[in-house]
């Protein structure tokens, strides 16, 4: 989602365990080294000379659209024709041009097999917990020159533009999902979050990398957003991580909680009122406001409250905020790209890649699994 950083995508992998040892840690994860052996790794062995034949393919490319216009004007600085700095701003614009026009479509290829190896990785850590997992890209397979680039373009920005983007299922529907303002939202936290005031304002939106299915009972959505402001000088407000958790039980109050210094509720509070938490630290480092204090308080315990902390930290990210209101859990986190499963740059045949997405999601399952914990409500519902 954000500008691409293969070094970024590399280090995600560093600290990532063995599968021998996430075997042994959660039950799901008992068939894990069996699935990397039977099933990812010859697959993306099979993959993996297609992977440096399209990157070779793509850089040669690159240097031919490049120096083309760059040969030319040698030439003509030789014959004296223009001087190289008259030459200069005119020959960059050209560099670029050529170089895209020349390279994109097998760039497309390249970032194609990035998004076709990040669905095969991270579908397949998906299944022991039962989960679906979806990229959420257009299809751009196919794309072998400049015009089926352009053909396969004008194909997507009319079916976006009439609200027609790529449908896919959801623990909640089925939903239209794409860039702009005329698509739908892959989860219900997009329009929970926004009408709490938790999003900035925006005039752009894009999801990717949807994650759904059914814990302990309980429905989820968890999918990365990028946020814009649109127009010509469009800056990206919000990039991140939106979860929405959907409880077989209802709260009895309304509570939203969010990282202290960013968010400040006053006056326009309304029939929220300033929860004092059990916890000093926990009181310095979030702000949270509800409409039932005892509820509140004991469902932002200091046990519940490290859970999110955790997904905070392994995520890198930051101004954590939610909403608990009715039958739903629905947060927000700023983070960089998730769930990327490697450099396409890297070798493909990797554990690393398929043990680094098994942690992520068991993150995300602890996060479900604690605050699914209702002995605190339920004999008071």
């Amino acid at each position: 989602m954000s500008g691409f950083n293969p070094q970024k995508l590399s280090d995600a992998l560093v600290g990532a365990p063995s599968l021998e040892v996430l075997s042994a840690k959660r039950p799901e994860f008992a068939h894990v080294p069996k699935v990397w052996s039977d099933v990812l790794r010859p697959e993306l062995a099979r993959r993996e000379s297609d992977r440096k034949e399209a990157i070779r393919t793509a850089i040669t490319r690159s240097c031919i659209g490049a120096g083309l216009p760059i040969f030319v004007a040698i030439l003509l600085a030789i014959s004296s024709l223009m001087s190289f700095n008259m030459m200069f701003p005119g020959i960059m614009f050209v560099i670029i041009l050529f170089a895209a026009v020349v390279s994109g479509p097998a760039w497309i290829r390249v970032f194609t097999m990035k998004s076709q190896t990040k669905q095969l990785v991270l579908a397949a850590a998906c299944e022991p917990f039962g989960f679906s997992y979806d990229t959420l890209h257009p299809d751009l397979s196919g794309v072998e020159d400049f015009r089926s680039l352009m053909q396969r373009a004008t194909e997507l920005s009319a079916a976006y533009s009439a609200g027609s983007g790529k449908t896919v299922p959801t623990p909640f529907g089925m939903i239209s999902t794409g860039s702009g303002n005329g698509i739908e939202a892959p989860t219900p936290a997009y329009e929970v979050l926004k009408a709490a005031k938790l999003l900035p304002s925006h005039s752009r939106r894009k999801f990717e990398d949807m994650i759904s299915g059914e814990r302990a009972g309980a429905k989820f959505v968890l999918v990365e957003a990028r946020l814009e402001t649109g127009g010509k000088n469009s800056t990206t407000v919000f990039q991140g991580i939106l979860a929405h958790v959907e409880y077989p039980e209802r709260f009895l109050g309304r509570t939203v909680m969010a990282r202290s210094g960013w968010w400040k509720r006053g006056r326009d509070a309304g029939d929220l009122k300033r929860v004092d938490l059990i916890s000093r630290e926990l009181e310095d480092a979030f702000t949270v406001y509800s409409t039932d204090q005892v509820e509140a308080r004991a469902l932002l315990s200091p046990d519940r409250m490290e859970r999110l902390i955790a997904l905070e930290r392994h995520f890198s990210g930051g101004k954590l905020r939610g909403v608990f209101e009715d039958g739903h859990m629905t947060l927000a986190l700023e983070a960089d790209d998730q769930f990327e499963a490697g450099s396409i740059f890297q070798t493909l045949v990797d554990p690393r890649r398929y043990a680094s997405a098994l942690v992520e999601l068991g993150l995300v399952c602890d996060l479900i699994d604690g605050f699914l914990t209702r002995d605190w409500v339920r004999g008071r519902l």
